[in-house]
């Protein structure tokens, strides 16, 4: 329980890949307010760290609230758990981090 503290760190995890792309996940327990009514704040990133790309970003923040950044498209998120953003983020990482091998595979196929 929150007392006498703004926020609690649930989770925080940060990994390198074995290609070479960071994930990290950060979710936080905060005081329910109009800037967090779900009283949870997360950011968790897929990104390449190379070359300073983001390729898949989950946040909550105001006035935003809670949204989905791919490259530089962006849309809401319906936050439903905890649970379900961990196996939403999973699941959208895999399909990301799929396409990052394969442009990187034909990028390398092209430049021999």
């Amino acid at each position: 329980m929150l007392q006498n503290k703004k926020s609690e760190l649930l989770l925080f995890r940060k990994h390198i890949l074995n290609n070479g792309l960071l994930e990290e996940r950060k979710i936080w327990r905060v005081i329910k307010t109009r800037k967090y009514p779900l009283g949870i704040k997360y950011r968790m990133v897929l990104a390449d760290p190379k070359d300073h790309i983001i390729l898949l970003l989950f946040d909550t923040h105001w006035p935003k609230g809670p949204h989905i950044h791919w490259e530089s498209r962006e849309k809401f998120y319906e936050f439903q758990s905890v649970e379900q953003l961990l196996n939403d983020f999973y699941q959208e990482s895999k399909k990301e981090v799929k396409k990052y091998d394969e442009n990187k595979k034909n990028n390398n196929q092209i430049k021999r």
